[in-house]
């Protein structure tokens, strides 16, 4: 996944090439570069417990046999957190792929002098200890052993000892929503990597109990009125990417991701394999799925959450926003679900406000992508067809440039979280006509 720039962590490793910086600087010497790399890792470094290392690889080989070009490679350990852009741009790395989070401090300094059984096994050439530059205040030894060198106890950053920091992520995971993913990760990050496994084994059966502690506690918050729900519809042809849009709609939202229910024809089972995401996305759900209008309408009821039966237990369903798929129009969508008399479009359409149209545009070889919203505030009957207001027009070069198809999906979810907090505060109860000049049939 895509790393987010302002995410801020403790511990970094990267890579910075002398080839790089020679081709912007061709007077640079292999003896500049290294005192280069050097000074602007200390000066980073500034607070007294900032720890650090660095080597310099002068003797890796290519997939061919050939020599790779000298570059350093480093892994610092900050006292208080830092945002990845600014490490990113303080030591000037030339592009994401060299820099990187830490997850195992023991796996990132053993990769330092190539100790790793991988590398071993990879022939990758083998540095001495010796050719490690450290800070003052760390040993590499104890580093790539996983001692700790001034207590016998490991500490967490904020003075815990392990039992006690598995306490507080217990806390964080039934209180916060905390994902048991990250509580893992953060083990690793404060704890060695012996210690660390050890306590998650122990407590990772408690994470995730204490996980659905927190869906059990946030469903009855949406019981009662809090749920807030968003709705939305995207039509596109097949191939132009609506899935592909869901998904990043789904991750640009939320941490966790997007729960992605099987279509079943003769069953559809939203809960299956459900994790407490705050958003679903549902790809080319029709009226075939064997479910009704009326259950259509409990999933997504804005404002309160209903339990849900699933094929193997009870499901709560903690969602907030519901992304659906179709190659159909939306009002030819929304018709199928009901007979000849129970046309209900608005009870429909008032739970799914937002519509995205992906159009493809031959003559100028891009794809439009259009934002409408449904805005009728009563039953308008067959007229609410009419009732839809286009909010914004956006232009993809490729589907296959996901940066520009990212920061399109970015801009949609800020786009609907803009009129969501106008409907909320306009105080117009309803309208009898609609602005013809901004309706289209859909």
């Amino acid at each position: 996944m895509k790393i987010n720039q302002n995410d801020r962590k403790r511990k970094f490793f990267g890579q910075i090439s002398f080839e790089y910086e020679h081709n912007a600087n061709s007077k640079l010497t292999e003896k500049d570069f290294r005192e280069s790399v050097i000074q602007r890792i200390k000066d980073y470094c500034k607070n007294e417990e900032d720890r650090y290392h660095i080597i310099f690889h002068d003797k890796d080989l290519k997939d061919d046999g050939s020599s790779k070009p000298l570059h350093a490679h480093f892994y610092i350990d900050f006292k208080h957190a830092h945002t990845y852009i600014s490490v990113f741009k303080a030591l000037s790395i030339s592009r994401e792929q060299n820099l990187e989070f830490v997850r195992s401090s023991i796996k990132a300094c053993r990769y330092l002098t190539h100790r790793k059984e991988r590398n071993m096994e990879e022939h990758k050439f083998p540095y001495e200890v010796s050719e490690v530059i450290s800070s003052e205040n760390t040993n590499y030894i104890y580093d790539i052993m996983g001692k700790i060198k001034n207590h016998s106890k490991e500490k967490s950053d904020n003075g815990l000892e392990i039992d006690d920091y598995c306490l507080e992520l217990s806390y964080l995971i039934s209180e916060e929503g905390l994902l048991t993913t990250e509580a893992k990760q953060q083990l690793f990050e404060q704890f060695t990597q012996r210690i660390a496994q050890k306590a998650w084994n122990s407590n990772k059966r408690q994470f995730e109990e204490n996980r659905q502690e927190y869906i059990h506690k946030e469903f009855i918050r949406m019981s009662k009125g809090e749920r807030n729900h968003t709705g939305i519809y995207i039509q596109a042809e097949g191939g132009t990417g609506k899935s592909y849009l869901a998904r990043l709609l789904a991750e640009e939202r939320d941490r966790l991701g997007a729960h992605t229910p099987s279509i079943n024809k003769k069953r559809f089972d939203l809960g299956s394999g459900y994790k407490g995401e705050k958003t679903i996305v549902i790809n080319e759900l029709d009226a075939s799925c064997g479910m009704t209008f009326r259950e259509l309408f409990q999933i997504l009821e804005p404002d309160s959450a209903t339990q849900l039966s699933s094929r193997f237990k009870d499901a709560y369903i903690i969602n907030d926003l519901t992304i659906i798929t179709n190659s159909d129009s939306y009002w030819d969508w929304c018709d199928s679900w009901f007979g000849k008399k129970n046309k209900e479009y608005h009870q429909l359409m008032r739970r799914i406000r937002f519509v995205i149209k992906m159009i493809h545009d031959e003559k100028n070889k891009v794809i439009k992508i259009e934002l409408w919203n449904y805005t009728a505030t009563r039953d308008l009957k067959e007229k609410a067809k009419q009732a839809f207001k286009k909010l914004e027009t956006y232009t993809l070069n490729s589907v296959e440039n996901e940066e520009e198809f990212r920061k399109i999906a970015s801009d949609i979810l800020e786009r609907i979280k803009k009129e969501k907090n106008i409907d909320s505060k306009r105080k117009v109860i309803t309208t009898d006509s609609t602005d013809q000049s901004e309706c289209s049939d859909n």
